[in-house]
């Protein structure tokens, strides 16, 4: 018998230790934003072809950054944290465009007991500045 219920425990704390949870959020179709600011400035947009970017992130015990794929657009107002401001820098570079027109961003987050790993695709137009007055 507790030959048995050792095989059970430890059973049991393998499966603990191979458990994971995967969750997916992908952004409205649409939203209304209210922003306020008083500038002197007027610029035309120039709207072009669809563009995508991508980051994966990667972390130990959910604090640990352990992989990054590269530079952010640090204060851009990404919902999602620093992976969808990656997937954001990404498209913007990528793309040579001043700003995303209409942006999507699909979320994808992957746990283990020790690890998780985020996944951020944005996907919208090119945007260009032009005539800026």
């Amino acid at each position: 018998m507790r030959v048995i219920s050792k095989v059970v425990i430890s059973l049991m704390l393998v499966l603990m230790c191979f458990s994971c949870s995967k969750s997916l959020v992908q952004s409205g179709l649409g939203a209304s934003v209210n922003v306020s600011a008083d500038v002197s400035l007027e610029a035309d947009v120039v709207v072009g072809e669809k563009i995508t970017g991508y980051a994966r992130e990667s972390y130990l015990f959910g604090f640990f950054q352990t992989s990054s794929s590269g530079p952010s657009l640090v204060g851009s107002g990404v919902g999602g944290g620093s992976v969808c401001e990656g997937a954001a820098y990404d498209a913007v570079s990528k793309s040579n465009a001043d700003v995303i027109v209409n942006p999507q961003y699909v979320l994808s987050t992957e746990s283990t007991l020790f690890t998780s790993t985020e996944e951020c695709t944005v996907t919208g137009y090119k945007g260009t500045l032009s005539n800026i007055k």
